[in-house]
């Protein structure tokens, strides 16, 4: 009765929990004759605070600005006449260190030409060049992704899941590169269009296998597995798990930079951020198992379980809904 009255109160607490609050706003900037320049400016509606564009003192605006929703997302779209935003001033956004998001940022020059860049708070400023090379967009999408897996709970949860689940070094590295096979796989496949991208459905079987994985880290000592079957089943999560770093990424492939470099950095950056996690983890539990008392570390363990059973039910009744309200309203998930 004790540790169903633990669950309820975590679950009470789970709504201050939140998952994937890395979404990066999108700035597209058309050039067209006479120094006029088109702008689409979308940005997350969950931000902390909203990021802005910020252009050039001589920039006018022409007409009025469209608004609107799209998805999870707050669209403007507009046009300015820019006399110097293709010589000394550029464009930069405000507002990215207090929101918690980078930018992404594509420039469509009036002769054909295209640049695509990430911005971030310590670098937030553009002046349209030239075309990103193929280093720079790796570097770039690395980044985006070091940045994505250390934001995003869900899949942080389940990859200490991997850590309590594993009984030495050697499991515990054939469980992690099982993971990062499964989800390297499914990033591939939906990036290069080879499988559909259902985002609603994919977030909710998400959570679904971090609460699956803390079922069973409660159960293990009743059920236990080969390791090459729980193996398998560790790569079918990070399918599923790879699908989530794909609606990412999907909404980055455009402008100058290549899908390979991308898709490459991508999956590169959340690798070293996954690691860095599991380096830290390590390091923690280290230090414990030396200061505590082994009841100590028991107790640790199972607060951990039922801390990740909990927010994974929050996270799974709130992408049930966006589910079951997409399948309604739209038809499809």
């Amino acid at each position: 009765m004790t540790r169903f009255k633990f669950f309820c109160i975590l679950i009470c607490l789970s709504s201050f929990a939140q998952a994937h609050n890395f979404a990066p706003s999108l700035l597209e900037l058309r050039e067209q004759p006479g120094g006029v320049v088109e702008l689409l400016w979308r940005t997350p509606l969950q931000s902390l605070k909203q990021p802005m564009p910020v252009l050039p003192a001589d920039c006018r605006s022409l007409g009025g600005v469209e608004q609107g929703i799209r998805g999870s997302a707050t669209e403007y779209r507009y046009s300015v006449v820019c006399g110097v935003l293709t010589h000394s001033a550029g464009v930069s956004i405000a507002g990215l260190s207090e929101s918690k998001t980078a930018a992404l940022l594509r420039w469509y020059g009036i002769g054909g030409g295209q640049q695509q860049v990430l911005l971030r708070s310590d670098d937030d400023y553009f002046i349209p060049r030239s075309n990103v090379g193929w280093s720079q967009g790796l570097l770039q999408f690395g980044g985006l992704g070091f940045n994505h897996i250390l934001v995003g709970s869900d899949h942080l949860l389940f990859v200490l899941g991997l850590l309590m689940l594993a009984s030495g070094f050697r499991p515990l590295l054939l469980l992690v590169t099982s993971f990062t096979l499964g989800h390297s796989i499914s990033l591939a496949l939906v990036s290069l269009g080879i499988i559909p991208y259902a985002p609603t459905l994919a977030e909710s079987l998400i959570a679904l296998s971090v609460l699956l994985m803390a079922c069973y880290l409660a159960e293990r000592r009743q059920r236990q597995r080969s390791l090459v079957s729980m193996n398998i089943l560790v790569a079918g999560f990070g399918l599923l798990h790879g699908l989530g770093f794909a609606g990412v990424l999907s909404e980055l492939l455009d402008g100058g930079v290549g899908l390979v470099p991308a898709l490459l950095g991508f999956n590169l950056g959340i690798e070293l951020g996954q690691l860095l996690f599991i380096i830290g983890v390590l390091g923690v539990m280290w230090v414990l198992r030396r200061c505590l008392r082994p009841q100590w570390i028991d107790g640790l363990r199972w607060a951990a379980i039922y801390a990740m059973g909990s927010v994974s039910v929050f996270w799974l009744v709130g992408r049930g809904v966006a589910v079951a309200d997409a399948a309604l309203n739209i038809g499809i998930y």
